[in-house]
């Protein structure tokens, strides 16, 4: 059986059909849902405490909670390097288009 009816809306005037809304699980949800999972086995195995000597202080904290603090501390300085460095490009790019013109 064939569809003989004829295409009306945006798809007659030649333009592309818009695309079907996907349904279901996308493969980054799913990734990040198996992140989140093994991350958690990980907090659960990771509770003994260990003392920390920084500078003068020592405390004592659970292994999780170091890691933690250490991975924050390198996202926000690897922020902060980002950032100078876009800005820098972009400055190098604006200087070099103005000399230019």
């Amino acid at each position: 059986m064939t569809d003989d009816r004829q295409p009306t809306g945006a798809a007659a005037q030649g333009a592309e059909p818009e695309p079907q809304a996907r349904t279901g699980l996308s493969i980054t949800v799913a990734i990040g849902i198996l992140l989140l999972v093994l991350f958690a086995i990980f907090a659960v195995q990771n509770t003994q405490k260990l003392e920390v000597e920084f500078l003068a202080w020592t405390f004592q904290t659970s292994r999780i909670t170091m890691l933690l603090v250490t991975a924050a501390i390198f996202v926000v300085l690897d922020e902060i390097v980002g950032y100078l460095w876009r800005r820098r490009r972009r400055q190098r790019k604006v200087a070099k288009a103005l000399r230019k013109g």
